[in-house]
């Protein structure tokens, strides 16, 4: 028996499942100060590769952008 996929409000407007987060980190060396330094980088993706957010230094402005484009996804939809 099937059972219908219940749809996330914020999930991907596509399959519905919920986005998971990827992070990236990059290390920088400094010459004149001596220090190394890393910068993180976030987005939000569909776990089946159908959208993606784009890459934010801080996960809250990913998690921003998905929710706007999940409801510019739905107002296309609703036209």
């Amino acid at each position: 028996m099937w059972f219908k996929r219940r749809r996330n409000e914020y999930g991907c407007p596509m399959c519905g499942r919920l986005p998971v987060i990827k992070a990236s980190q990059t290390e920088k060396y400094h010459e004149s100060r001596k220090v190394r330094t890393t910068l993180t980088v976030y987005r939000l993706q569909c776990p089946r590769g159908h959208i993606s957010t784009s890459w934010f230094s801080h996960a809250a402005l990913a998690s921003r952008q998905w929710k706007e484009l999940v409801d510019e996804y739905k107002g296309k939809d609703t036209k």
